[in-house]
């Protein structure tokens, strides 16, 4: 790749942030498997240097789950936590980061062309919605910068930067959905909705009015799921 090139993927990552369609223009008029490539192995990177941070918290959390719950037997219970002390260290999770990486932005992309193809009549290559994908999924950087501060110095993963910190974390439903409904999760759902607009050659007030609802459904059903995995 020449200095333009370069200098090219780096206005697309910086715009992402501050000016969207900046980059979605640059993606609609020329993408390559650079456009799908860095931005990806930027997430997976990130993921990777905050796991060895976030996983030990995390795996505390589910001791307590499972010391609390009245669902299993001590014997079972204490088979449960065995079996998580021996993941603390265990590099498989690292394995399976650009694994499911790749996974969710290949979901998101066949999502964004049924919305694009489909619903809005376009003809949006899976490349060009693969790269959006990876760009938007770059909020994560700012989502990280935000959380992982707040789940160290709280000790804990259950920190919430939406509508998740107005209500007591009950496990129930109305909780596990508005958890959902997260400022970082919005800004995706918005810049997917600058991104679909400018690649269909529409408005984005009439792709955010189709995402929108389809988010608040993947946030019930998730939030329902939750409901009925609850340890």
């Amino acid at each position: 790749m020449g200095n333009l090139g370069l200098k090219s993927l780096g206005v697309k990552i910086i715009s992402v942030f501050w000016e969207p369609s900046k980059t979605f223009n640059m993606i609609k008029k020329d993408v390559s498997w650079i456009d799908i490539l860095v931005p990806s192995l930027i997430v997976i990177l990130l993921s990777c240097s905050i796991m060895s941070i976030v996983t030990p918290i995390a795996l505390n959390d589910t001791k307590a789950r499972f010391e609390k719950s009245e669902k299993f037997s001590q014997e079972q219970k204490e088979k449960m936590i065995e079996n998580i002390e021996a993941k603390k260290d265990s590099i498989t999770q690292y394995i399976m980061v650009p694994v499911s990486v790749v996974v969710k932005l290949a979901f998101l992309s066949i999502i964004m062309i049924f919305i694009g193809n489909v619903l809005l009549g376009g003809e949006t290559k899976f490349v060009q919605m693969f790269a959006l994908s990876a760009y938007v999924e770059l909020i994560g950087i700012i989502a990280s910068l935000v959380k992982v501060p707040l789940i160290v110095s709280q000790n804990t993963t259950k920190v919430y930067t939406g509508a998740g910190l107005l209500f007591n974390d009950n496990g129930e439903f109305l909780f596990n959905f508005m958890a959902q409904l997260d400022v970082f999760a919005l800004w995706r759902v918005i810049l997917f909705s600058i991104g679909l607009a400018i690649f269909n050659n529409t408005n984005t007030k009439k792709t955010i009015w189709i995402i929108l609802p389809l988010w608040l459904v993947a946030c019930a059903i998730g939030a329902l799921i939750q409901g009925l995995v609850k340890i």
